[in-house]
């Protein structure tokens, strides 16, 4: 057996750095460079030699001196024995299901819900334009679980007519609810639906939604909202939060939109419920009350140190006071797209999940809160290579997945002893187009970084 010591594990792309918004470059700088050249020239003169298709002659002299301080130092610039920002790994994978399998296209935007002893996960099957997709429905569909969501079975017909992702809870009254848009060319309308069995859901009442004054930190207001995560507050009224879904060319800046509603059905945008925050919130916040009666919200605000390249997991904030106030930010053990809770009446606590590949499509994923023994950081550049720092596990614990495409990438990877971790590289193959689907699963029990 392997003596258990701290892992560090790399990826990075055969193909060299490239720019974040995907053009091609001459140029190959490798991630060690690539850093050198953040600190020595600065992040944006860095960013225009990767970029470039010729250099001048003063950055081939700049790209030659980090290259040589790199060859001089022995650094790969993607392996380190720091353990820090390292973080205790309390997600367990349980199950996930790709795009492209039963017939079904892009599927995305898990929404869970316990009916007796069966499991629901609600999903979006739709065109995508970016994997050349189409033909598809776009509405909802369903998988069920009989095991607790460690596995799926697809069931048939579409369970909730709704053009967008939805969220779906047991209602306080009976039976069950959801929430999603109906669009229209005029005006998308946000619309309830109800259900006596939490499988196939009927229309009602809809709402179309005044904007007003919800603006991110740069002072620009969303024009169209995301999709609604609704909770029933003790008073008997509703309170929703969506993500802005108007700002769509990067610098993407992001926020998330407060609405209350005295009976889930005409909405109210509250400009003072506003979520914004120095980063992109990437996709819908998840607003949910727990098993225990506190209100949690997740936010997807992906985010790099500019210093470190440390990525950041999942922000979560609670409140015990209706929404009223709510505590700081703190971090969740990874990060994923799309989240939606759910606490089972066996006292399970899941996470579900999204993700996307540009070859596969997208993901739907689901994870248990469950303490391990386990802690990792991850630290990454311009999404072309990845780098954990693992600690309590040996080599032979470590598998690195694309859970997007369900390929095992550890066959690929190169071990190595870096001080007192053990670094290990993955080349991908040249063309892609992210990481983001890529995560590093610990031990039998599957701990996600």
């Amino acid at each position: 057996m392997l003596r258990k010591v701290s892992v560090a594990l790399s990826i990075t792309l055969g193909f060299g750095i490239l720019s974040s918004i995907n053009v091609a470059s001459a140029v190959v700088v490798d991630p060690s460079t690539k850093s050198c050249l953040d600190k020595t020239v600065g992040a944006k003169a860095a960013n225009k030699i990767v970029s470039a298709k010729k250099l001048t002659k003063a950055q081939t002299a700049q790209v030659a001196k980090c290259k040589r301080s790199s060859s001089s130092t022995g650094s790969t610039g993607s392996t380190s024995s720091t353990t820090a920002g390292m973080v205790a790994l309390n997600y367990v994978l349980l199950s996930t299901v790709i795009s492209q399998q039963s017939g079904l296209g892009n599927i995305s935007d898990p929404a869970l819900l316990q009916v007796g002893n069966k499991l629901r996960m609600f999903f979006k099957n739709g065109n995508e334009s970016q994997i050349g997709l189409s033909g598809f429905d776009n509405k909802i569909h369903s998988y069920v679980s009989s095991d607790n969501g460690k596995t799926w079975a697809l069931e048939s017909g579409i369970k909730i007519d709704a053009g967008s992702p939805v969220t779906v809870q047991a209602a306080s009254t009976g039976g069950y609810e959801a929430w999603g848009w109906v669009l229209s060319s005029n005006a998308d309308k946000m619309t309830k639906f109800t259900s006596s069995d939490g499988e196939t859901f009927t229309a009602g009442s809809v709402n179309t939604i005044v904007l007003n004054s919800c603006k991110n930190v740069n002072g620009v207001a969303a024009t169209k909202f995301g999709d609604f995560q609704v909770i029933k507050l003790l008073n008997g009224t509703f309170l929703a939060f969506a993500q802005d879904a108007s700002n769509n060319s990067p610098p993407y800046m992001r926020h998330a939109c407060g609405f209350t509603s005295p009976d889930g059905i005409t909405w109210t945008l509250d400009a003072a419920k506003t979520v914004a925050l120095q980063y992109d919130i990437q996709t819908n916040p998840e607003t949910y009350r727990n098993a225990s009666g506190v209100i949690e919200q997740i936010f997807p605000v992906f985010r790099l140190d500019p210093s470190t390249n440390l990525a950041t997991g999942l922000q979560f904030r609670t409140s015990t006071n209706e929404g009223l106030s709510w505590s700081d930010f703190s971090e969740l053990s990874f990060f994923a797209a799309d989240p939606d809770r759910l606490d089972l009446s066996n006292g399970d606590s899941l996470l579900a999940f999204g993700g996307f590949d540009h070859g596969q499509g997208g993901l739907l994923a689901v994870a248990k809160k469950s303490a391990t023994n386990y802690k990792a950081s991850r630290t990454e550049n311009f999404f072309e290579w990845i780098t954990w720092t693992i600690s309590g596990a040996s080599q032979s614990d470590i598998k690195i997945k694309n859970l997007c495409t369900n390929k095992d990438l550890t066959s690929s990877v190169k071990f190595a002893t870096s001080g007192s971790n053990i670094s290990v590289t993955y080349t991908a193959p040249a063309g892609g187009k992210g990481n983001s689907c890529v995560y590093a699963l610990i031990g039998a029990e599957q701990a996600i970084k």
